[in-house]
């Protein structure tokens, strides 16, 4: 079991807890946390159904790194790639729930805009 593969999988999961108080407004807008992309930051709004929607994938993935990162207990040939295995994963899951969070702020952001008759 590599030690830099539980870090990395232990800092995966502490981003759960941060999506979600984004995903509340307990975080808001503006501050140094959160998914930093334009179409989760165009409101209020917006931030907070980005965050809701991106938290129950990477939650997935983050969960799916700690088992990666703890799978040289069963094949210890894994020990040299286990930290770079456990990183693709994490970043697989900001990855998707970036473009998932930015699908969900955009629809939120369409949804307010005046339409014109």
């Amino acid at each position: 079991m590599s030690t830099g593969a539980i870090v990395l999988a232990v800092v995966g999961l502490a981003f759960i807890p941060i999506l979600a108080l984004c995903g509340r407004g307990v975080i808001p807008r503006g501050w140094g946390v959160g998914i930093r992309l334009p179409a989760i930051q165009q409101s209020d709004a917006a931030w907070r159904a980005g965050h809701r929607a991106a938290l129950l994938p990477y939650a997935v993935f983050a969960l799916a790194a700690v088992g990666v990162a703890v799978l040289p207990m069963a094949a210890p040939a894994l020990a040299d790639a286990d930290p770079a295995l456990t990183a693709v994963v994490i970043i697989a899951g900001l990855v998707v729930g970036g473009i998932l969070g930015s699908r969900a702020a955009n629809r939120v952001a369409s949804d307010r805009e005046p339409r014109n008759v």
